[in-house]
């Protein structure tokens, strides 16, 4: 416990606690609603009279626009700082849900699914920066911290969307949440220090940035934990994006208690991620995510054999200690590039697992509409189970 309490005071020092505060708060909005629509598909394909691989061409839509801003936003931290890229993503991602409440017909929720996830991809590489920055002593505690609070988020948020959608339609169930995520990028605006700015980063010419960049990334360590991300990335948006509808229709669940255990896999997400971090800051990264990774694939191997509500109601909530996986890796690899390319670097890395993650969301639409969805979740296990052989295989002085 005194353990505890001293990580926890680590990240409260020096007035750090606020900036933890708010970025954990935005991406507690951002994160929660990537799992809200999933959540909602079954009211969205009524709507608008679209499939499983209509649903999950959206998600796609959403998840690759959202990779395709890491890069640029990372390039543009590195030489601005991340304040106002935090502030712009969480505003996009708010006003995205007047565009969700707007939409007539499913060209325009296309849209709006790319209008929020060029808010999101604002969001994602700067926050990652500013808490490697920031809380250089307990990187992974507040790692943990912040994606415990997305995992909070997405275990709630669906919850209460599919509680106001039952009442008032999916549209209500997603715009409530406008005004929280408009409170957060004011917040962002008064506690993220304004001195990391464009006169604290160094200026290079672009060719300098491109040769320090690709030397970071060819780097052995560097390239093994990309590779765990990319898989991670696209096992994990694969298995979110269906597993609601897969509950209901394979396996025979109401859409009720089927949003129940989605959102318990998020309570032990935000549990094991929290856990975790602490963990690997005070007995090491290399023994925390073997345990991670390994449990995230028996669970996710036993799912397809799993029927009836108690099997079920016990495995579903265990699915969530992949969400670990996250942060752990994410605050090794940003530790391990330079912090003269950290932004440049990691958005580039965060484009590339996030771009092929995103169509983790078709290729199981895919399955679905083929009646095979529990043969994609054994090749999902079986994926999950090669990147405990990338991490191993990463040299012992990288961590």
């Amino acid at each position: 416990m005194s353990t505890l309490q001293g990580g926890l005071e680590r990240l409260r020092g020096e007035g750090r606690g606020w900036t933890l505060v708010f970025v954990a708060a935005g991406w507690l909005f951002i994160n929660g609603f990537r799992v809200v629509l999933p959540a909602l598909l079954p009211q969205i394909k009524a709507d608008y009279a679209i499939g499983n691989a209509g649903a999950g061409f959206a998600l796609t839509v959403l998840w690759f626009t959202y990779a395709s801003l890491q890069f640029p936003a990372g390039v543009v931290a590195d030489r601005t700082g991340e304040r106002s890229l935090l502030i712009l993503g969480a505003v996009l991602a708010a006003l995205s849900f007047a565009s969700f409440y707007l939409a007539p017909f499913y060209a325009l929720f296309l849209l709006a699914c790319a209008l929020f996830g060029i808010g999101a991809g604002f969001y994602g590489t700067p926050r990652d920066m500013l808490l490697s920055r920031t809380f250089a002593d307990a990187d992974s505690t507040a790692f943990g911290v912040t994606f415990a609070a997305g995992s909070v988020g997405a275990a709630v948020l669906p919850y209460v969307a599919t509680a106001v959608t039952g009442r008032w339609g999916w549209r209500l169930g997603v715009a409530w949440m406008l005004p929280f995520l408009l409170v957060v990028g004011l917040g962002l605006w008064r506690v993220v220090p304004a001195t990391v700015e464009r006169g604290d980063r160094p200026q290079r010419s672009p060719l300098e940035t491109v040769r320090r960049t690709l030397a970071a990334l060819t780097d052995r360590t560097v390239l093994l934990g990309s590779g765990v991300m990319i898989l991670f990335v696209f096992t994990y948006q694969a298995l979110l994006s269906f597993l609601p509808t897969y509950l209901v229709e394979v396996k025979g669940l109401g859409q009720g208690w089927a949003a129940v255990l989605f959102g318990a896999l998020f309570v032990v997400g935000a549990g094991a991620n929290a856990a975790s971090g602490h963990f690997a800051d005070t007995l090491g990264e290399r023994s925390t995510v073997v345990a991670v990774i390994g449990l995230s694939t028996v669970t996710l191997l036993l799912l397809p054999f799993a029927s009836g509500r108690l099997a079920l109601a016990v495995l579903v909530p265990l699915l969530g200690v992949r969400v670990a996986i996250g942060p752990l890796i994410s605050a090794f690899v940003v530790r391990e590039l330079p912090r003269s390319v950290q932004g440049t670097g990691w958005g580039f890395i965060r484009t590339l697992f996030f771009g092929i993650g995103a169509t983790g969301s078709t290729i199981i639409g895919l399955f679905g509409d083929a009646g095979a969805f529990d043969v994609g979740f054994v090749l999902l296990a079986l994926l999950t189970a090669i990147t405990l052989v990338l991490w191993l295989r990463i040299p012992t002085d990288g961590y």
